[in-house]
């Protein structure tokens, strides 16, 4: 396959006319977003790309164009869509132009089905084709206009390498008879939808950074500035760390700044209402920080079956070498224990599960729930071999700091949110 860097930007009516007959005519296509909530608190696809035959296709939704027409080709299942972290496009697309698909591929999760030690783009092009691509524009403004042709250029890179890589991951899951499940796993990826993770005052302060350290008064100050932060950043539609990172919220619990001092960082009338918060903070001392707990709720006996279920994705895990986001979230299992599914049926009916997973995994599941014997049917599935670590440039090998590697795309590159507001995410620990 012939790599190329250059593009057509398609921002008029025109452009995007010819750009879909060449779509449209296309066995498959790359596709790939860019968003303005590193920016923004309320996010938004600034930039839709697609590379088709060689040809990279750079779709401006903030051009006044209608994009309509782009849904015929997601939703065509005769054309492969391929993506990098297939969920988090797909969801925004939906969110933002209502977009249905069918017929994709997910590099990422593929990366993970075949045991590869990491799983963002930039490792893939590294891995496949030796090439690291540029993170210069990671942090980039993508909904200011006119964009730089740096910016252009960049975006038309996260697309130009994810056929040929597809092409030798399909080769590979084929040989390791995972193509089935892979594909399974994709078709579900097609029905997901976008939804916004419900945070509550809890929630906020407990993943403020070393919160434990503060005294009980200095936690419910942080709060109060937390919910400030997070009210300014609604009605200015700005990232909430934008409007004020966590190292300045510890200075004004620290150090108390005057009113002047907050005036000159927030504005005037800002400035006075932060201001008055510290002199007069809201609700009671905070003594302990507790993480919520989606189990807080069980009684004895159910958790009993919580914490077996849970034995059950652990002994999967470790058999298959897969990690957690590859199976049911702890939400799921308490799902499962609650409803109480008899049969395969019933279990399907709950909507866990893709197709594959429903009929390897569903017959563990409903005897680990009756406390049955399972370990037989785990030792006939396919484990994950993994491949031997190459000699890599430093960043790919070194984890990031807590649980390891992200399973969101590197884009954003920042150690906050950046609005507030992401996806639903779950853990399983």
């Amino acid at each position: 396959m012939q790599i190329k860097s250059k593009y057509l930007l398609i921002n008029n009516k025109k452009s995007l006319e010819l750009a879909l007959v060449s779509l449209k005519s296309a066995k498959s296509l790359s596709v790939d977003t860019e968003s303005s909530g590193y920016f923004t608190y309320f996010s938004r696809v600034c930039l839709i790309q697609i590379n088709a035959s060689g040809q990279n296709f750079i779709f401006d939704p903030l051009s006044n164009i209608d994009l309509g027409p782009l849904g015929e080709v997601f939703s065509d299942d005769k054309i492969l869509k391929i993506f990098h972290s297939a969920p988090d496009d797909i969801k925004v697309l939906k969110r933002d132009f209502s977009f249905q698909f069918k017929n994709i591929a997910d590099t990422m999760y593929s990366s993970k089905l075949l045991g590869l030690e990491h799983n963002s783009l930039h490792f893939l092009v590294q891995n496949y084709h030796g090439i690291e691509l540029s993170k210069t524009q990671q942090k980039s403004n993508w909904e200011y206009r006119p964009l730089q042709e740096k910016q252009l250029v960049y975006a038309a890179l996260d697309t130009v390498y994810l056929e040929s890589i597809w092409e030798k991951m399909r080769e590979a899951l084929e040989k390791e008879n995972l193509l089935e499940e892979a594909y399974s796993e994709f078709e579900r990826m097609t029905v997901e939808e976008y939804s916004l993770r419900e945070d509550n005052q809890e929630v906020q302060l407990h993943r403020f950074p070393e919160i434990q350290k503060y005294s009980p008064e200095e936690r419910r100050l942080i709060l109060n500035i937390l919910q400030f932060r997070e009210e300014k950043a609604k009605r200015m539609n700005k990232a909430s760390f934008r409007v004020m990172n966590n190292e300045y919220i510890v200075k004004i619990v620290q150090k108390k700044p005057t009113e002047e001092e907050l005036i000159e960082k927030l504005g005037k009338k800002d400035g006075k209402a932060l201001f008055e918060e510290i002199q007069n903070p809201k609700g009671e001392l905070i003594e302990t920080i507790s993480i919520p707990r989606v189990n807080a709720d069980l009684n004895p006996e159910e958790e009993v079956i919580f914490q077996r279920l849970k034995k059950w994705r652990d002994k999967v895990m470790k058999h298959r070498n897969i990690d957690h986001s590859m199976l049911l979230s702890n939400k799921n299992l308490i799902s499962v224990l609650q409803k109480n599914p008899q049969n395969i049926q019933e279990l399907e009916n709950m909507n866990l599960m893709s197709d594959w997973k429903l009929k390897n995994y569903g017959p563990m599941l409903l005897k680990a729930l009756k406390n049955e014997p399972y370990e037989y049917l785990l030792k006939k599935m396919t484990v994950i071999k993994g491949k031997k670590k190459k000699k890599t440039k430093g960043h790919f090998l070194q984890k990031k700091k807590g649980s390891g590697e992200t399973n969101q795309k590197e884009k954003s590159g920042t150690d906050e949110t950046p609005n507030g507001k992401p996806e639903e995410t779950e853990s399983t620990s």
